[in-house]
């Protein structure tokens, strides 16, 4: 019954497309290494990227939700602002 409960949980996992994905990464890593770790390299690089905007966005709403009541005269806010926007565009150009 053990055996039976893990080969249907693996069945409801693997998909095609997952195996393809999995085969194509196997044979490139052993025909084209350099490729293989610039796309794990890549992958390794997006996924920063969207943590660090997570990051920014929380940040960005704590700063607004802690700001005086007119945030104009709240410089850091501003400068806060404007880093994060300048942050956030130079990481979806990336």
């Amino acid at each position: 019954p053990e055996i039976a409960a893990q080969c249907t949980l693996i069945n409801f996992i693997a998909t095609e497309r997952g195996l393809e994905d999995q085969l194509l990464a196997k044979v490139v890593e052993l025909e084209r290494k350099d490729l293989e770790d610039k796309a794990k390299e890549l992958t390794e690089s997006a996924v920063n990227f969207k943590i660090q905007l997570v990051e920014l966005e929380d940040e960005l709403l704590e700063r607004l939700a802690n700001a005086p009541d007119d945030i104009l005269s709240d410089v850091p806010l501003i400068e806060g602002l404007e880093a994060t926007k300048k942050t956030a565009k130079e990481i979806n150009e990336a």
